[in-house]
């Protein structure tokens, strides 16, 4: 006999997944159907738990396969037309044991065919089917169709065929459920339970915050979705929030594992057959190293699980008990706990309603709640205007989980806004509109202080000023009511307030500064103080720089001699570069003199005049050659020269160290 289990909780977690608890009384051996669509199998198959509440056991569980229905209607060895169905089963059972009950007559026999009859009636010719049994071994009897009133096999095996055929095609209709049934063994009335987890909508929050005196409520509502084809009948519901581990494995799917083929090692005719020794391929500890072992192992133990059982006297009924021992004596199973985050939940004291593929509003708060009207400013949010805001404390013992909010004041609505997690205690700001009766304006200003600190080090010599940045805030309270005012100020890591209230509290990105601003103008001003470094490159360091700094008592009288020794070897090196720039340019005027003299020479002819003036400017040529020589030879000494002096200046403001404070 099939029973029914019906929904009697159900728990929805915020990533995505539900667990479902059925429980209903079943009687005797009892098998109860439950239906899943083909997706949640892998989670049925993973989670699925069912308990005898009572003195049964569970026997077994069975599911539809994979296979589609035309794969699974191979297997059965009848078919049912579309019309004409008893005679086109009948026709396929040729030879089948059979009773018929034909008006009085009720006969036992063997189905020999259908024979099919037509019959003139007017203008119209009626087919007439009758059943042909051989009854009794001898003698044929023929069974108008029309008439008979009932047809029993008589063979087992067709029968569960024909059974076994009608749940396919009745499957089939369901499109993607599938089937899987339990089977409860045991003696008279008694509860089971089944349990398991599906994927479900994640279900949400929404909140409406009441304004008004003489307290601030807040009232909360869950949107929950049942997507399943099955109603939610009076079911204790549970939301839970937070991040349990959960993952999607396919347990659905059949798998199958290659096994070694067993080869015949031929030997000579008059031998025996040596065949191959396999590995055993059945457990997880196949291997390349097990299957080249294969042939030195002798085979492995048939495992316990494939073993024939042992004939054993049946246990006496165990007595009635807790749950956790119901677990115990219905599956024993090994399990891992892990623990994951800060779950929390809501649990409903009534039972909740929702049909089949529709939604339900749910109430889980109703509550006094410490809140207060204020207002909060944020540049970034609004230029010119600060936004209307709740000052919300969770007083209400229950963790707030995120969602939309409604504000309403007065019994007007007034805004909405978004609410993050919010936990007991807690505190958060929530705006929801914006104040247009409050102006705000921003000024901004800045100096800078003298030298406070110096430093040399890395061949730098580092200059600490204090730069001091001011914000001006000034706020316009154009309404008859004071402001209680939240300012979020964005400030510069590194800096320090200075002459500045303490803010509140502080974010990663902004100070929060508190006031109430009465009506009118008020001012409220923010300074910041922050390190300004100037830094110079000691091979940079001029003479006049050392005389600024002289001056102004940055250095002890160690520190500038130092410098001033490296300000020398920069005046060398600058002195050098200047020399080399000016001997470049009269080896450069030399080439070009060289140039017009050469071209000159060439235009001349052998006439006596013309010998002397050749003779002239080979002279100057000769000079010039000469000139040109001293000049190289000047010029790659200076380069050496500079050379030398360069690494004995990085070398002098590598070595420098100094800190002082002014």
């Amino acid at each position: 006999m099939t029973h029914v289990l019906p929904i009697r909780r159900v728990v929805l977690f915020k990533h995505g997944v539900g667990y479902f608890e059925r429980e209903g009384s079943v009687e005797g051996d009892a098998s109860i159907d439950l239906a899943f669509k083909a997706a949640e199998m892998n989670d049925v198959l993973k989670s699925l738990t069912v308990l005898d509440l009572g003195e049964g056991h569970i026997s077994s569980i069975s599911y539809e396969s994979t296979l589609p229905t035309e794969k699974r209607l191979e297997d059965v060895a009848i078919r049912l037309p579309d019309g004409n169905s008893l005679s086109g089963l009948l026709e396929q059972v040729k030879g089948a044991r059979v009773k018929v009950i034909a008006g009085s007559d009720e006969v036992e026999g063997v189905v020999a065919g259908i024979e099919t009859r037509w019959r003139k009636v007017g203008e119209d010719t009626l087919h007439e089917h009758q059943l042909v049994l051989l009854v009794g071994g001898s003698s044929l009897r023929a069974f108008e169709l029309a008439e008979i009133k009932a047809l029993d096999f008589l063979d087992d095996g067709l029968r569960k065929d024909l059974g076994h055929l009608l749940e396919i095609l009745i499957g089939a209709k369901k499109k993607d459920l599938k089937r899987l049934t339990i089977f409860a063994k045991g003696a008279g009335s008694r509860p089971v339970q089944a349990s398991y987890v599906v994927e479900t909508p994640v279900w949400k929050t929404s909140y409406r915050v009441m304004l008004g005196k003489p307290e601030t409520r807040i009232q909360g509502w869950a949107l929950v979705d049942n997507t399943q084809d099955e109603d939610w009948d009076d079911v204790a519901l549970t939301l839970v929030a937070g991040l349990p581990i959960s993952f999607v494995h396919d347990l659905y799917s059949p798998r199958h594992r290659r096994r070694p083929t067993v080869e015949v090692q031929e030997e000579e005719a008059y031998a025996p057959p040596i065949l191959e020794q396999a590995a055993y391929a059945g457990a997880a500890e196949e291997d390349s190293e097990i299957r080249t072992m294969a042939g030195m192992m002798p085979p492995p133990a048939r495992p316990a699980a494939m073993a024939a059982p042992a004939p054993r006297m049946a246990p006496p009924p165990p007595s009635p008990g807790t749950r956790a021992q119901a677990r115990e004596r219905s599956t024993v199973v090994q399990t891992r706990t892990v623990q994951v985050g800060d779950l929390f939940q809501y649990v409903l004291d009534r039972p909740v309603t929702v049909k089949r593929n529709q939604s339900a509003l749910v109430p889980i708060l109703s509550a006094a709640l410490s809140g207060k009207r204020v207002a909060i400013y944020n540049q970034s949010i609004r230029d010119k205007n600060p936004l209307s805001a709740i000052w919300l404390e969770n007083t209400t013992g229950l963790t707030l989980e995120g969602g939309p909010l409604t504000v309403l004041e007065d019994e007007a609505y007034v805004g909405e806004s978004m609410l993050e997690t919010l936990k007991p205690g807690e505190k958060r700001l929530v705006p929801y509109s914006v104040e247009l009766g409050c102006v705000v304006a921003i000024d901004h200003e800045s100096d800078t202080r003298d030298v406070h600190a110096v430093r040399i080090v890395n061949g730098v010599f580092h200059l600490l000023r204090f730069k001091i940045a001011r914000t001006i805030y000034r706020v316009t309270n154009k309404t008859d009511v004071p402001i209680d005012l939240f300012l979020e100020h964005r400030f510069e890591h590194g800096w320090r307030l200075v002459d500045t209230p303490k803010p509140m509290e502080t974010t990663e990105s902004y100070q929060r500064f508190r006031f109430d601003v009465p009506k009118g103008e008020t001012h409220f001003v923010v300074s910041e103080q922050g390190d300004q470094w100037e830094s110079i490159y000691l091979n940079q360091t001029t003479r006049d720089q050392l005389k600024v700094w002289t001056a102004s008592r940055y250095l002890d009288q160690a520190a500038h001699d130092a410098l001033a020794g490296i300000v020398a070897l920069n005046e060398r090196v600058a002195e050098s570069m200047r020399r080399q720039t000016e001997l470049q340019r009269l080896i450069a005027e030399i080439g070009e003199k060289q140039k017009r003299v050469r071209e000159n020479l060439g235009a001349l002819r052998d006439s006596r005049d013309e010998q002397r003036l050749r003779e002239r400017y080979v002279a100057e040529l000769t000079r010039d050659e000469d000139e040109l020589a001293r000049l190289n030879a000047e010029l790659a000494q200076s380069r050496q020269d500079k050379v030398s002096v360069e690494a004995e200046l990085r070398q002098r403001s590598q070595e420098l160290k100094f800190d002082a404070m002014l």
